[in-house]
C-alpha cells in the first residue's frame, strides 16, 4: 500500500502492487513475498479484482451488495459479492463492453452494450436475449418511470449530394421498452454535419454528429444527452408521448451550449489531439437534481445550476485530455472528474460568493483563478488529485447496503489499461464502506503525527505527490534497544520519531548504527548458519536404533516383558503389542492390583497351556542354577559318595590350555641362566615386560576360573550296574537291587546288623542332599562328601591299627 500525501489529507493506494499470474505456485509466491516488500505489504480489497488485459466499466448494484466489472480480453463481465469479498461468477461475451446498466436491485437483470451494435440482456442463469441496433451505441441509461432503456447512437455517414442539397441531419436516441419488449419511437434532434478527409486527397466524407453520453436525473425524469457538437439536450420523460412522429415531445425542449461556455479554457492541444475540444464526453446530475456537470473533450468541466444557462464554475484539467467520468459526492460537497491521467477532487460549493474566483466577462462565469486545497474552501478549490499507475477508463464511488450511491463513502474504484482494478481510499471524502471497514483501522494505525507537508518550504508544488510505503522503511526500537546501540543522543531529533513506548528509526540509519555497534555480528551469523547446515546434514544420516523405554510394571511384570519384547517386531502381533504398551488406557494393567493375573488359577492354565509349560520349565532351570551355585560356593570342588565324576573326552593330559600355561610359565621364568629356552635377556624393557607378563597371568587365571565355574559337571552312580538305591532315587535304578540288599541284611546275625546300622548312623550328620535331573524327572538324593568319608576312613584305620597293636602286645605278654 502506498500513500499520496496532500495538504487536505492522505490518499491510500490499495492496489499499487502489480498483479500476480494465476499459474504462479505457492512456493513462488512465498519467495516473492520474501524479496518484494511491496508484494509483502499488499492489501487485497476483493479477491480476483482484475481482468486479463484491461477493464472498461464498473457498476454497483442499487442494493449495494454486488459489483459488476466489464473488461477484456477475451470480452467478459465479472460479478463480485461484496459481503464475501470474492468473485461470484464470470461470463464471456461476443464483443467488447461499451456500457453496463443494472436494471434490478441486484445482479438479476443486466443490460450490456456491445461494440458490435448489440444489446444483450442477462438473467441470473446467463444470457437471456440479444437485440441489434441500427447504428453503433455510445452510452446507455435506464428510465424507471417509463421502463425505457435509452441508447445514445453515434453519427451516420451522409452522402455529399444530400449535404449540398441542404438536407437536415437528424440524430437519434433509441428507446427500447422493457415492459413491452419492443422499440419505441426514438428521440430525435437536429445534428450538425462535419467533413472528414479520407485516405485519398479527393475522398471527402460528410459525417453526421451524434451523441456521446447520457444521464438521467435521480430526482425528476429529466434525460440529458451530450452530443459531439458541444450541446447538451434535455428531454422530459414525464410528458406523454403521442404516436405521431412529428410530435414535439420527441424533440428536446432545451439545448445547452457547453462548447461556447468552455471556449478559451483548458489546455487542449490541437496538434497532438484530434477532434472538437468542445465535444461533451460526460454528464452527471447531483442527488438534489439542482446541479449538473458536463465534461468536455478539451479537459474542462463546467458546473451548472439547472436554473441558469451560465456555468457556476469551469474546472480545467492541465493534461488537456477528454473527461470520461464526472460524479458528485454529496457527503463532502465535492465533484470528482477524471481524465485518463488522474481523478481530480474539487469543491462544488463555495463558502461565499467572493471566494468563487474572478469573473470572466467573455463567458459570464467564474474561472479557475485559484487552486486552494481543502474541503469547505472556495468554489472549485482542489481537495486532492488521485494518480494511478495506468490510464483510467472509468471510476465510481463504492458504497454499501446502507449507502448504495456512495454519498458518504471514501472508497474509489477505477478501471484502466492494466490487469488490476485500481482502488483508492480517501478519508477526506468519508469513511470506508461497511464491507471493507478494516480500512479505517489500518489507516488509523498508520497515521503519523507529522503527516502534513511543510507548507513553508520554498518552491513546493501544491500538486506534488509524495509516495511512500507505510512503515516498511522504518524499524521500531524500544528504550532498551536504544540504550544497547548507544544512540540516546538522537532522542528528541527527527531521526527518532516517538511512538507509543518506543521510537521509529529509518532502516538505513539503523543498519549503519548496528554495523558500528556490533562489528562481529556477521561472523556470528555466518557461523550459526554453518552450524545449522551441518546439523541438517547429520540429521539425514541413519540414526542408531534406540531401545524402547522399559515399562515399570508393579503388576504383571511377566506380561509387560513379553509385550515389550514383541513391540519391536513389525508383524501384526508386534503392532498390537506396541499399541497396548503405548496406550494410556491400559496403564492400570501394570499398576492396579485388581488386574493382576493369577497364573495358578485353573481357568488361566486351560486358556494358556503353552504359557504354563514354558513358565514351569523356566522356573526349574532357575532353581537348578541357583542350587548349583550355592553348593559350589559352600563346598567347592567335591566328590559325591556313591557317584563317579565323568571326565570330558576332550580334556586330556597335555591339552592345549595346559601346554599354553606351561609354556607361559617356562618363558616367563626369572631364571638368570642363559640359553635358548627358558632364558630371558635382561635389558631396558625388562621391568615393563615383567609387569605385563604378571598382568597376563592374572587375566589367564581369571579366565580359567570363570571357564571352570561355568563348565557342566556330570556324575555317574557307582551302583548303576548293580541297580543301587541311589539309582532308584533318581529314577534310573532297579527295584530288585533293593530287595537283594534287604535279603542280605536278613541273613546277618543280630549283632552284625546292629553294628552296620551304627556305622551308617555315624554319617547322618555329614550327609548332603542334592537335586538330580534325569529322564524328565527331578529327584532329591543324599550322599556323603568324599572329604568326610576319607576322614572317617582314616579314623577307622587308626582305630584298627591301635587294636592290632594292642593284640600284638597282648600276645607278647601271653595274654
Amino acid at each position: 500500500m502506498e500513500i499520496q500525501e496532500r495538504k487536505s489529507g492522505k490518499i491510500y493506494a490499495l492496489s499499487s502492487t502489480t498483479s500476480v499470474p494465476e499459474w504462479l505456485g505457492e512456493r513462488a509466491r512465498r519467495n516473492l513475498a520474501k524479496s518484494d516488500s511491496a508484494f509483502r505489504h499488499r492489501i487485497t480489497l476483493l479477491q480476483d479484482l482484475e481482468m486479463p488485459v484491461s477493464s472498461n466499466k464498473v457498476r454497483q448494484s442499487p442494493d449495494g451488495r454486488f459489483l459488476i466489472v466489464g473488461g477484456t480480453y477475451s470480452p467478459r463481465i465479472r460479478c463480485y459479492e461484496l459481503s464475501e469479498m470474492s468473485m461470484k461468477f464470470e461470463r464471456y461475451l461476443d464483443s467488447e463492453v461499451v456500457d453496463i446498466q443494472i436494471l434490478s436491485e441486484d445482479y438479476g437483470k443486466l443490460a450490456i452494450l456491445g461494440a458490435d451494435r448489440s444489446v444483450s440482456f442477462h438473467a441470473p442463469y446467463g444470457n437471456h436475449s440479444v437485440i441489434r441496433l441500427p447504428t453503433f451505441g455510445r452510452a446507455m441509461a435506464y428510465e424507471k418511470t417509463t421502463c425505457d432503456l435509452l441508447v445514445v447512437s453515434s453519427g451516420k455517414r451522409v452522402s455529399p449530394g444530400a449535404a449540398s442539397a441542404g438536407g437536415q441531419a437528424m440524430g437519434e436516441i433509441y428507446r427500447f421498452n422493457l415492459d413491452e419488449g419492443r422499440f419505441s419511437q426514438p428521440y430525435s434532434f437536429t445534428s450538425a454535419l462535419r467533413q472528414k478527409k479520407g485516405v485519398d486527397a479527393d475522398d471527402t466524407r460528410v459525417l453526421q454528429l451524434g451523441g456521446s453520453c447520457i444521464a438521467v436525473s435521480p430526482t425528476h425524469s429529466l434525460s440529458a444527452i451530450g452530443a459531439e457538437d458541444g450541446t447538451v439536450r434535455f428531454w422530459d420523460n414525464r410528458a406523454p408521448v403521442n404516436s405521431s412522429q412529428s410530435d414535439v415531445d420527441l424533440t428536446p425542449f432545451l439545448n445547452l451550449d457547453v462548447a461556447s461556455a468552455t471556449a478559451g479554457h483548458g489546455f487542449f492541444d490541437e496538434n497532438s489531439n484530434s477532434g472538437f475540444p468542445g465535444e461533451v464526453t460526460s454528464i452527471c446530475f447531483d442527488a438534489s437534481g439542482i446541479n449538473m456537470c458536463a465534461g468536455t473533450k478539451g479537459g474542462n468541466v463546467a458546473l451548472y445550476d439547472m436554473r441558469s444557462s451560465k456555468p457556476l464554475f469551469i474546472k480545467e484539467h492541465q493534461y488537456g485530455l477528454p473527461i470520461h467520468t464526472v460524479q458528485f459526492h454529496s457527503g463532502s460537497g465535492t465533484v470528482l472528474s477524471s481524465d485518463p491521467k488522474l481523478v481530480k477532487i474539487w469543491n462544488a460549493k463555495g463558502s461565499a460568493s467572493s471566494s468563487r474566483g474572478e469573473w470572466n466577462d467573455n463567458d459570464g462565469g467564474f474561472s479557475d483563478s485559484r487552486d486552494d486545497e481543502g474541503v469547505g474552501g472556495a468554489l472549485g478549490s482542489i481537495v486532492a488529485n488521485v494518480e494511478g499507475t495506468a490510464d483510467f477508463n472509468h471510476f465510481m464511488i463504492s458504497g454499501d447496503s446502507n449507502d448504495p450511491e456512495g454519498h458518504n463513502s471514501g472508497l474509489l474504484v477505477c478501471t484502466g489499461e492494466q490487469e488490476k482494478l485500481q482502488s483508492f481510499y480517501c478519508p477526506v471524502l468519508g469513511a470506508a464502506p461497511q464491507w471493507c471497514s478494516f480500512l479505517d483501522n489500518i489507516t488509523e494505525e498508520l497515521e503519523e503525527k507529522d503527516g502534513a507537508l511543510d507548507q513553508s518550504a520554498a518552491g513546493d508544488d501544491t500538486g506534488a505527490v509524495q509516495t511512500e510505503t507505510v512503515y516498511e522503511d522504518y524499524k521500531f526500537l524500544t528504550r532498551a534497544e536504544i540504550d544497547t546501540l548507544g544512540i540516546q543522543n538522537l532522542v528528541g531529533t527527527p531521526l527518532l520519531r516517538g511512538y507509543m513506548h518506543g521510537f521509529f528509526i529509518h532502516v538505513g540509519l539503523y543498519n549503519r548504527i548496528r554495523a558500528v555497534a556490533k562489528p562481529f555480528e556477521y561472523k556470528e551469523y555466518r557461523s550459526q548458519k554453518i552450524k545449522e547446515r551441518m546439523e541438517e546434514k547429520r540429521a539425514s544420516r541413519i540414526a542408531p536404533k534406540t531401545n524402547p523405554q522399559k515399562i515399570n510394571a508393579k503388576v504383571n511384570p511377566d506380561l509387560a516383558d513379553r509385550l515389550q519384547a514383541k513391540s519391536g517386531a513389525k508383524t501384526k502381533a508386534g503392532k498390537a503389542a506396541k499399541s497396548l504398551v503405548e496406550d494410556d488406557r491400559f496403564g492400570g494393567l501394570f499398576s492396579n492390583p485388581d488386574f493382576e493375573i493369577d497364573q495358578e488359577a485353573e481357568d488361566f492354565k486351560l486358556r494358556n497351556p503353552s504359557g504354563v509349560a514354558s513358565s514351569k520349565v523356566r522356573n526349574d532351570r532357575d532353581m537348578d542354577s541357583d542350587q548349583e551355585d550355592d553348593d559350589n560356593d559352600d563346598e567347592g570342588d567335591f566328590d559325591a559318595s556313591g557317584f563317579t565324576k565323568i571326565s570330558n573326552e576332550n580334556e586330556k593330559w597335555g591339552s592345549e590350555s595346559d601346554d599354553d600355561d606351561g609354556q607361559n610359565d617356562f618363558h616367563d621364568s626369572d631364571s638368570d641362566e642363559d640359553g635358548f629356552q627358558g632364558g630371558k635377556i635382561r635389558g631396558e624393557l625388562y621391568e615393563n615386560k615383567r609387569k605385563s607378563s604378571k598382568d597376563k597371568k592374572k587375566k589367564d587365571a581369571k579366565k580359567k576360573k570363570a571357564k571352570k565355574k561355568n563348565k557342566n559337571v556330570m556324575y555317574e552312580a557307582d551302583d548303576y550296574v548293580g541297580g543301587g538305591a541311589n539309582a532308584i532315587d533318581i529314577g534310573i535304578g532297579n527295584v530288585s537291587a533293593d530287595a537283594s540288599k534287604r535279603k542280605k541284611e536278613m541273613s546277618l546275625s543280630m549283632a552284625e546288623r546292629l553294628q552296620l546300622q551304627s556305622e551308617e548312623s555315624k554319617f547322618v550328620g555329614d550327609t548332603k542332599r542334592l537335586k538330580v535331573t534325569g529322564q524328565g524327572s527331578v529327584k532329591e538324593v543324599t550322599f556323603i562328601p568324599k572329604a568326610t568319608r576319607k576322614k572317617l576312613e582314616a579314623q577307622e584305620k587308626a582305630k584298627q591299627e591301635a587294636q592290632k597293636d594292642d593284640r600284638v602286645g597282648r600276645s607278647r605278654r601271653g595274654v
